[in-house]
């Protein structure tokens, strides 16, 4: 089947679902059975070679980011290609523009190389994502306002766990888990406060959890309408903020989490002063005196450049 022919299936089934959207933590919601069922095995076959890409972006081992790799488009050929076009393009784009009235995004999948980041990602037994929040900006300086997270395991079981985890504001209480279902597409909009994480993995050793990943932007002067249609749908004081990817070291999975060894670890501390960055900018410079002053920064880190 062409690929025009599965995204115009893709896109009627949409506009015949019933997405709900959930608003608490975050507004979030589910679609599943996302992919027709003969394109979801077609999926699955193609990343079902994962131990054979070479692609790898990153791996990360530290035990607030543990047992995960993201990987580059090269190795995703044929229909394992297909969720990132339709994660980033019209379909995936239009399901966040109907939740937030007509206003238009930027998708990862629009900047070049996916704007530095990574539309693949695995992650293998006793793997898990610590309570963090993404980017808040792109490298161009549009602003982060949506996620959306497709599960490709050939199968999942929930005594595996690896769910989506959603946190409170502070990210240290988790609020809510979403098993990683094949097929399964799990949307959520994210601001400096969308805490969210992975579960521990306790799937055996040749199951790995593998999902897409798809970034949503808006410009700068199209924040102020994101906020009020945010609280107009129930979404109570969205944050927006600068700030890197945040992780919330000792308390990597909520409050209870915490182990004194965690103090003592080398990897600690590069988590402890982005978190620090995060914290003052939260809460001690508002989103236009932050977005004024990393503008000013990279300014001057490409004129050092440039010289």
């Amino acid at each position: 089947m062409e690929q025009n022919a599965i995204e115009s299936l893709i896109s009627k089934r949409i506009n015949e679902v019933q997405i709900e959207w959930k608003k608490d933590p975050f507004p979030h919601a589910i679609i599943d059975n996302f992919l027709p069922e003969d394109i979801f095995l077609e999926v699955v076959e193609w990343t079902s070679k994962i131990n054979t890409f070479q692609d790898l972006k990153k791996s990360f081992k530290t035990y607030v980011e543990l047992n995960k790799n993201v990987y580059g488009d090269k190795d995703l050929l044929k229909f394992s290609r297909l969720p990132i076009q339709i994660l980033g393009g019209s379909i995936g784009k239009k399901i966040f523009e109907n939740f937030l009235n007509g206003q238009k995004l930027i998708s990862m999948l629009d900047a070049p190389d996916y704007g530095g980041y990574y539309p693949f990602h695995s992650m293998k037994k006793s793997g898990m994502l610590g309570s963090h929040v993404d980017h808040s900006t792109s490298k161009l300086g549009d602003i982060h306002v949506a996620n959306s997270i497709f599960y490709v395991s050939p199968r999942w079981e929930n005594k595996w766990g690896g769910e989506t985890i959603l946190f409170n504001r502070s990210g240290l209480k988790i609020l809510k888990k979403i098993d990683p279902i094949p097929n399964r597409l799990m949307l959520f909009i994210h601001s400096s406060i969308s805490f969210h994480g992975v579960n521990i993995l306790n799937c055996p050793d040749n199951i790995q959890r593998n999902t897409y990943y798809m970034d949503y932007y808006v410009k700068k002067d199209e924040l102020k309408n994101i906020k009020n249609i945010l609280k107009d749908k129930g979404f109570s004081k969205p944050v927006y903020c600068f700030h890197s990817t945040t992780f919330l070291p000792f308390f990597p999975l909520g409050i209870r989490s915490f182990k004194w060894k965690f103090i003592f670890r080398k990897d600690t501390y590069s988590y402890i002063r982005t978190l620090l960055k995060y914290l003052i900018y939260r809460y001690f410079l508002n989103n236009k005196i932050g977005f004024f002053l990393i503008s000013i920064w990279r300014f001057l880190r490409s004129n050092k450049k440039n010289n």
